[in-house]
This record gives C-alpha cells, sequence and structure tokens, in this order.
C-alpha cells in the first residue's frame, strides 16, 4: 500500500469519509447533490408576494345605544359602521360582532354583514333566558384582521317576565307567542304559597281579537287528586274564579300523564263560543303544591294543538324557595251557587212564559247574607248590567227587560253575599262571600208575529 511521506500507511479519505459501504453511499448522494446543484439555472431568486397589510379601520355601534333595554327571550339586532382611510372598507369586508355579559363572559359572536345605508347589521339574536342582566358589552373587529376585537358599546339585558314570576313564586313558564302578540302579566295574586296569575295578551282587530292566555293556580299542599270529580272539587272550591273571561261550563275531567305528573284535563267553555278553554290540575310533590294550568286561545294559528304548546314550558324550581306576596290578598271564599235553570241557551219570546232563574243554596243564610243576581247585555258597541238581590233562590225577571234595546243575549250569575250597606233605594250592599257561579245565559226576543221596535244594532258576536 502506498505510503506517506512520514511513513504511516496511506487511506484514502474524501471529506472525511471512508471507502466502507456506508461510505460509498454516502459518497454517491453527495456527488449527486453537488451535480445537481450545478445543473440550476441561474438568476435572482423567485420574489414571493408580500402578505396583506391588515385593514386599519374605526368601527362604530349605532344600536343598540346605552339607552337600550332588551328582556330576555328577546332579539337583539346589532347595527355596526367602519371606516378605513375615511372610507368604507373594501368590497367584500365583513364584521363580526362579539356580545359579552356584565361578567365579561363570552355569550355570543354574530357574523354582520354590509347592508343599506352603508351599515353592517346582524341577524336577530334572542337573549337567553336566565341570563344574567345587567349591561353587556358589544365588540366589533374586521373579519380575517389579526387585531383584536374592540369594544364599541353597552346596553342593558333586564330580566323577562318569566324571569320575575320564576323568582317570585318557583316556576317558569314562557309567555304566549303565537302571531307576535303582546303579552303582560295580570291578576297576580296571592303569594309564593296560595297564589295565581295570568299572562298573555290580545292583538286588536274588528270584533273578534285574537288572543292568548295562560293562567297558574296553586294551593299549598296535597289535594288528593284520586278522580275526576276530586278535580273539578278543586277548580270549584279551592281555586273558585278562573278563566280570562267568565266560564260558561267546566266539562269532565281525564287523566293523562303532564311532564311526568299524573294529572286531568278538562275543556271549558268561555263566554264566547270562539274561545278555546282548557285546564289541567296535578300535584307536585317536591313542590307540595296542587297546580292548575288554564290556556285559553281565540284565532290560533293553524298547526299543533295550541293548549299543549302554551303549556309546554311550564316547570317548577323547588330550588329557589320563594317569599314573595302580591300587593292583592287571594280570596278566601265558598264555591260559587250551582245554577240549576234554566238551561244554557234556552229561548223565550215575549211575554209567552215567565223567565225565572233558579240556583242551589250554598247555606242556610245569616241576617246579612243575601244572594246577588247579575243580570247583563249588549247593544251596539256597550255593555248594560242590571242587579237584583233576593234571600230566595230564584230571580223572575221583568218583562220590560226583553222590551228595552238589547241584543236578545242575557247573561247571567249569582254571588252569595254579606250586607254591609243600603243603596238610597233601600237595596242591600256587600261584599262577597261566594265566589260568582259560572257564568249562563238565555235568549229573549220578541214574539214572532211581534215587530221589534229597535234595529238589530249588534255587530259584536254574544255567545
Amino acid at each position: 500500500m502506498p505510503g506517506r511521506p512520514d511513513g504511516i500507511p496511506f487511506q484514502r479519505t474524501i471529506l472525511g469519509l471512508h471507502p466502507s459501504r456506508s461510505g460509498r453511499r454516502a459518497w454517491h448522494a453527495v456527488v449527486l447533490a453537488l451535480w445537481i446543484a450545478g445543473c440550476a439555472p441561474s438568476g435572482p431568486p423567485p420574489t414571493l408576494p408580500h402578505p396583506a397589510a391588515p385593514i386599519e379601520a374605526k368601527l362604530g355601534l349605532l344600536y343598540p345605544t346605552a339607552e337600550s333595554a332588551v328582556e330576555m327571550g328577546r332579539e337583539v339586532k346589532l347595527i355596526l359602521t367602519a371606516e378605513a382611510d375615511g372610507t368604507g372598507l373594501p368590497p367584500g369586508s365583513r364584521l363580526t360582532a362579539l356580545l359579552r355579559n356584565p361578567a365579561g363572559r363570552l355569550s355570543a359572536v354574530l357574523p354582520a354583514e354590509i347592508g343599506p345605508g352603508d351599515v353592517f347589521r346582524t341577524q336577530g339574536w334572542p337573549i337567553p333566558h336566565r341570563s344574567m342582566p345587567g349591561m353587556w358589552t358589544v365588540e366589533a373587529k374586521v373579519e380575517g384582521s389579526p387585531n383584536r376585537a374592540v369594544p364599541l358599546g353597552q346596553f342593558e339585558v333586564r330580566e323577562s317576565k318569566s324571569e320575575t314570576l320564576l323568582g317570585r313564586y318557583g316556576v317558569w313558564i314562557d309567555p304566549p307567542s303565537f302571531g307576535g302578540i303582546a303579552t303582560d302579566v295580570f291578576a297576580e295574586r296571592g303569594d309564593s304559597e296560595d297564589g295565581m296569575f295570568r299572562i298573555g295578551g290580545a292583538r286588536p282587530a274588528q270584533h273578534v281579537f285574537p288572543e292568548e292566555w295562560i293562567e297558574i293556580h296553586w294551593r299549598r299542599g296535597d289535594y288528593r287528586l284520586d278522580d275526576g270529580a276530586a278535580a273539578r272539587r278543586f277548580m270549584l272550591e279551592a281555586i273558585g274564579d278562573f278563566g280570562f273571561s267568565p266560564t260558561r261550563e267546566l266539562g269532565e275531567f281525564h287523566e293523562f300523564a303532564f311532564k311526568g305528573w299524573s294529572a286531568w284535563r278538562a275543556a271549558a267553555r268561555g263566554e264566547l263560543s270562539h274561545s278555546q278553554n282548557e285546564w289541567v290540575v296535578f300535584y307536585a310533590p317536591e313542590m307540595d303544591r296542587t297546580y292548575a294550568i288554564g290556556t285559553t286561545v281565540v284565532l290560533p294559528p293553524a298547526g299543533g294543538d295550541p293548549h299543549v304548546l302554551l303549556r309546554a314550558s311550564f316547570e317548577v324550581h323547588p330550588e329557589v324557595h320563594p317569599s314573595f306576596a302580591s300587593a292583592q290578598a287571594l280570596a278566601r271564599l265558598r264555591p260559587g251557587p250551582e245554577l240549576i235553570s234554566p238551561p244554557m241557551g234556552s229561548i223565550f219570546r215575549g211575554g209567552e212564559e215567565p223567565v225565572v232563574l233558579r240556583w242551589s243554596s250554598v247555606t242556610d243564610l245569616t241576617d246579612d247574607e243575601y244572594y246577588q243576581v247579575e243580570v247583563d247585555y249588549d247593544y251596539r258597541e256597550a255593555s248594560f248590567a242590571l242587579k237584583f238581590t233576593t234571600r230566595s233562590t230564584e230571580v223572575s225577571l221583568p218583562a220590560t227587560l226583553y222590551q228595552t234595546p238589547n241584543c236578545h243575549v242575557f247573561n247571567w250569575q249569582v254571588t252569595l253575599m254579606e250586607q254591609t250597606g243600603t243603596t238610597p233605594g233601600g237595596a242591600p250592599t256587600g261584599i262577597p262571600r261566594s265566589f260568582p257561579s259560572f257564568y249562563a245565559y238565555i235568549e229573549w226576543t220578541y214574539p214572532l208575529a211581534e215587530a221589534q221596535p229597535f234595529p238589530p244594532l249588534c255587530p259584536n258576536p254574544q255567545t
């Protein structure tokens, strides 16, 4: 083997690699890389496109403002402005709006698109029920920009009627929402142990108004609703005065399951036949309350059972522990008198036969008790009422009544009263000792052979 001048045997080394098998492979790889590099075309390196500069935009909030207040469950729509160098954003630009609750927690991310007036608008977003009330913050950023979202303003989120009722009574119900009818709370009486409220509304229309109502009653304890008769007794004795309009009849109760509770359901007849009414009664052991839920609809939208839809959101919340008392006390009265005759809708013509209204006795009357019979009727666009008092269980209506301009329908109901004074004419006046009876009616017209002396000016439904 050739030697080096210093006498040390010479070994071939190139780039520090020995001619072993692995070394030869490395050598071939290096030679190939050098050959490829030598064959590459010469010239300047390719120019890469520069990333677009982030858009520096000035953002603003037109709506909602600091004076705006939105109830939970209602929609909020944001209106934003954006400028870049004194002009609008480049075509195709979009904004993203963010909503944060008073604790700073992100609650919604809403895309906003350019719309009329060169402003950006979001779709409506419903504020969730049971959210945090207070001042919410609106932030926004240009979509695709690396810049952080900037705060633009605040608006107030308020508790809805449902949240208020939950805190007062430990029950949840969504307000009726058919056909965009504005709703409110009415007839709030009693307290968190024994009470009631109605929530609903009507939309003005000609003669027949679309309406939607939910009415909730509760009484402390288990009323032992073992059968339909017990359910009816609960309605007549413990609830007594029920229904948004006077109730003419309460139908037979049938058992069914309502949200896991054993319940009883019955249809009811309101003042007018186009009013659809239904009642559900049940005992909720987790609250130790017996409940009655009434639903009333007039001209409901097509599709689905409106009563099922109206009460579908009902919940009880034993964790709330309410202790609220409303300004109006709950009436504690005896059951109303049971009407005997004439049957509902009986027709009388002139003076062919006397019109005698009869009912059953509630109790043996004390010296200061009497019955008050209220008869009302319509003519033109007005209503009129007469009151008759007696210690008997019947009243005969005078023939002059049908001769008075009227719409032929006379409604009547009876209440047991306690006398507290007298009118100038000597008739007793007083306060109720019973709930009112059902609201019955008769039809009373002129005889067929006798011309009616007043025109039939009755534009509104009567029954």
